[in-house]
């Protein structure tokens, strides 16, 4: 009986454990999407311009990726668990003077604040999540820590239409506050006590080098569509700072005894090709969350709240694929998944690629479904194959760069997403209206909406909003086909990774 009772208690501990790591990370994330709806009314509150508004949403991003970066070096410093404890702590104080802010400048400094205090929970939390496994079991880890994540994601547009449409936007915020105190308490009874090094220095130059060029890229890639790229004096001074502090960072790390990244990480061949694969996943894997909701919203006519139900099923892929993939994880090695992953989001990018503005919401459902699917199975089996090979005293720090390199990625790729489609539309509106003329047979042989009678100013008025409405969908089109294309880069870069041999697993 008493080892009975001992192998319960510690599974009920394990059980815990588990819980502690999935529920920090699935309260950022929940936080991070659900966000984004409330914006419109923000801006309202504020009286601010797009531009303006904007910035609670960068600056959250700008303080997670400034502070991920760290997060391995303050683990072995203050020890894992007491970083993760003040992580959680902070992010929910920070929730709470983010929905009390009575001034867009207050806004954007809690929301900088969340983005400082929440970035150590994607790595550790997904670092103390698979230290609970076995070492042959780690890519069930990643699903089951996957699951959580992406259910915390999923659910942000759909809770955050309902608050805003039945509350008000400050309820987006305080919706989190018991979900970060449950998420604490858990962490401090189930955590076991790490043990801080205090010999573990910091590495100031390299840390400031490294946030330099990560901030200065990410300026770069934001306002370069605006500033007409590198006609601008800002765009060349931002490259220039971009590519200095990343040179001086790599030059320092390669010659000082005690990097910010220790170099014996990317001696690992696993790592780095990891790195490259989440790069460019990062690039594509929040696109959809960026663009299809305009897109439901601005072209197919959707409500904010229909357009938030219609996102759901894209969660639920991603839920799905983790359960298959945590289930059959010992069946399915992780070059097929990512393959399987590949192929998946390019059926459903093609089928995106070809939606007009009266698309069906039968036929979003679906592609939805597929392309979280897809999503799923690629970010599970990039983080097995990253890790695979990595020494076990490495992890802590190699998923802080990997988170660092994951963002980084996401940021940038919205921006050129974005950027894409701004060029495109301009390019399709060019096209569009050149048929537009005295001389199309058209206007003459089909019939033609009296709404657009030529001979009238209104009549021209309508027009050009339709060409307009149509320019617009053909850059949405031609930017999904872009999104589901950049995937097929990673490809080649399957081969190229190393598979562990698979242990047996005890029991």
């Amino acid at each position: 009986m008493r080892p009975e009772s001992r192998l319960l208690s510690a599974r009920a501990q394990r059980h815990l454990i588990i819980l502690a790591g999935v529920g920090g990370s699935a309260v950022y994330q929940f936080t991070w999407t659900i966000a984004g709806v409330a914006l419109p009314h923000m801006q309202g509150t504020f009286s601010a311009s797009p531009d303006q508004i904007s910035w609670v949403m960068t600056a959250f991003i700008m303080g997670t990726v400034g502070a991920i970066a760290a997060s391995g070096w303050l683990a072995a410093r203050y020890g894992r668990k007491q970083v993760y404890l003040v992580s959680i702590a902070g992010f929910t104080v920070s929730l709470l003077l983010c929905g009390a802010a009575t001034s867009l400048e207050e806004e954007v400094v809690w929301r900088l604040a969340s983005g400082i205090f929440g970035a150590a929970l994607m790595p550790l939390g997904q670092a103390i999540t698979v230290d609970a496994f076995p070492p042959q079991r780690h890519g069930a880890a990643t699903a089951v820590w996957s699951i959580g994540l992406m259910g915390g994601g999923i659910m942000g547009p759909v809770a955050g239409g309902a608050v805003v449409d039945f509350m008000s936007w400050p309820w987006v915020f305080y919706l989190n506050i018991p979900l970060g105190i449950l998420a604490f308490l858990i962490a401090l009874v189930a955590l076991p006590a790490s043990k801080p090094d205090p010999a573990h220095k910091l590495d100031w130059f390299g840390f400031v080098t490294i946030i330099v060029a990560v901030t200065a890229f990410q300026a770069l890639f934001n306002r370069a569509e605006r500033l007409d790229w590198f006609s601008s004096t800002e765009i060349l001074a931002e490259a220039a700072v971009g590519a200095l502090a990343l040179y001086l960072f790599i030059a320092h790390s390669l010659t000082t005894e005690r990097p910010f990244f220790r170099p014996i990480l990317f001696r690992d061949r696993n790592f780095n090709l990891g790195l490259v694969a989440a790069f460019a996943n990062g690039t594509v894997a929040t696109l959809p969350l960026v663009i299809m909701p305009l897109m439901l919203q601005l072209m197919a006519g959707y409500p904010a709240l229909d357009a938030g139900v219609l996102m759901f099923p894209r969660g639920l892929g991603l839920v799905l694929a983790s359960f298959a993939l945590a289930r059959y994880d010992s069946h399915l090695p992780p070059k097929y998944t990512m393959v399987a992953g590949i192929a998946v989001l390019l059926i459903a990018g093609s089928a995106m690629a070809t939606w007009t503005a009266d698309v069906g919401a039968w036929e979003v459902a679906w592609v939805n479904l597929a392309h979280g699917a897809g999503a799923g199975a690629i970010f599970i089996a990039i983080n097995s194959l990253t890790f695979a090979t990595l020494d076990v005293r490495l992890k802590t720090e190699g998923f802080a760069v990997y988170y660092t390199v994951l963002f980084s990625g996401a940021t940038i790729g919205i921006a050129v997403i974005v950027a894409v489609l701004t060029r495109m539309t301009q390019v399709a509106h060019a096209v569009v209206g050149a048929h537009i003329n005295p001389f199309n047979e058209s206007f003459r042989l089909l019939p033609v909406p009296d709404i657009w009678d030529r001979s009238e100013l209104a009549g021209l008025a309508a027009l050009e909003r339709e060409v307009t409405r149509q320019a617009q969908m053909i850059a949405y089109s031609d930017s999904f086909l872009v999104a589901a294309l950049i995937p097929l880069a990673v490809l080649p870069l399957v081969f190229l990774f190393r598979t562990p041999k698979r242990e047996i697993a005890e029991g």
